[in-house]
């Protein structure tokens, strides 16, 4: 939780996940080591509403939200919500392992002011110590994260006036790292597994290793580009283009046309990606890839992907990991769970 926002006590959240396109939501409980889906949703987001992480219509976003309300329990009122891109900004900070918590955050502080560059009255700070430094036992590594205030409130915003609880402010990479460990096996521990999240309008890379993320990368680019080379390549409008794309309902040739240079143009991004973190000074080998995001639906991406990259790609299948209580939520996370992942990453964390 960032430093001035409120702190609740823990509870079961439905997880919200603000996408340029649509907005995502799922609520799950826990009982017998096994987690029970309570309600999922999604509501589609008209263009423009939602801009590079920007709330453009506060009031539209929250009527979406009163709406999506109505999928979930009663009893839900709590909800987490996550920051992204260039709204966040995480170092690993070494400190003085005896520091009592108190002089630990006013330590914090001092140093986020000399290291990341916003001013201190716009932005929430979070820190977490992840451990003792490798290096210096006197020391632990201490994960800062800066978000504005500007992206959080709006959101938080939202939330409330909808007449629920905003309770938790997370962090996108961690959200989908969380949700990542319910689709990857005890072996993949100890190596270096790739979580690429394709959604509308951003890219996320991930590398996940013994369960911390070691580094993220995101960039613009999603399934809208997708919708506006089909819109532009047959003279359609941008709501009819993303319907034949989710529908499937594609003219013949759009896969030479169309498709397949989107996914090439994906690979190519991604390729870029993983040889930033490649060439860093590291020791983690990547071993696996796994796709999550609206955009990877979208059997050819995978099939291209694991052809182009000789690195093992699945595609991210929650419903293996989660109960369904209605057979409704269960068709809906097995056709489209992969969308899903952040919004579960949030819900996760009430019981983190």
């Amino acid at each position: 939780m960032f430093f001035g926002f409120k702190k609740l006590g823990s509870s079961s959240v439905i997880g919200i996940d603000f996408g340029s396109n649509s907005i995502k939501a799922i609520a799950i409980s826990k009982g017998q080591g096994t987690y029970h889906v309570d309600g999922i949703a999604e509501a589609p987001l008209a263009k423009g509403l939602i801009v590079d992480n920007r709330f453009e219509d506060i009031d539209k976003i929250t009527a979406i939200i009163k709406q999506l309300r109505k999928s979930f329990p009663s009893n839900y009122k709590n909800v987490a919500i996550a920051v992204t891109g260039s709204d966040v900004i995480t170092k690993v900070m070494k400190m003085n392992a005896s520091l009592s918590e108190l002089d630990l955050e006013s330590r914090v502080e001092i140093e986020a002011e000399n290291s990341i560059p916003f001013p201190l009255d716009e932005i929430f700070i979070d820190f977490e110590i992840i451990g003792p430094n490798s290096i210096d036992s006197s020391l632990n590594d201490v994960l800062v994260s800066a978000a504005r205030k500007e992206r959080v409130l709006s959101q938080a915003q939202c939330v409330d006036e909808s007449g629920l609880n905003t309770t938790i402010v997370d962090i996108a990479s961690h959200a989908l790292a969380r949700s990542a460990e319910l689709v990857i096996t005890s072996d993949d521990y100890d190596k270096g597994v790739a979580i690429v999240d394709i959604g509308a309008s951003q890219m996320m890379l991930n590398i996940l290793y013994q369960g911390n993320v070691i580094f993220t990368r995101s960039k613009s680019h999603g399934g809208a580009v997708c919708t506006q080379m089909i819109a532009e390549r047959y003279g359609i409008s941008g709501p009819e283009a993303e319907r034949v794309k989710v529908e499937n309902d594609l003219p013949i040739d759009c896969d030479v046309d169309v498709i397949t240079p989107f996914v090439n143009m994906t690979i190519n991004h991604l390729r870029f990606d993983l040889r930033m973190f490649t060439n860093a000074p590291n020791k983690v080998d990547i071993s696996k890839l796994i796709l999550t995001g609206g955009g990877v639906l979208m059997a050819e991406l995978a099939k291209q992907l694991q052809e182009e990259l000789d690195i093992q790609v699945e595609v991210a299948n929650p419903s293996l990991s989660l109960e369904c209580k209605n057979e409704a939520d269960k068709n809906v996370l097995k056709e489209s769970g992969p969308k899903y992942m952040m919004a579960l990453g949030l819900a996760l964390r009430s019981f983190s």
